[in-house]
């Protein structure tokens, strides 16, 4: 099986450089607003572990149809 966690976090990491999610972590950051940063935070890794799980599950079924 391939290694799924290079193009996730490359999605994770297109998200940063944004507005909406990516602009509340640094406005956060800017503030030193701790829960901001925390519910941003923890929503951009939320994201990547299922961008991860539903990339993972994509490869798995294209693998097991070979």
């Amino acid at each position: 099986m391939t290694d799924t966690r290079p193009t996730s976090m490359l999605a994770i990491a297109a998200l940063v450089g944004t507005r909406d999610l990516g602009q509340a972590v640094y406005v956060a950051l800017g503030k030193a607003d701790a829960g901001m940063g925390l519910i941003a935070g923890l929503s951009i890794a939320f994201l990547a572990m299922l961008a991860d799980r539903l990339i993972q599950a994509a490869v798995a079924s294209r693998a097991s149809t070979f």
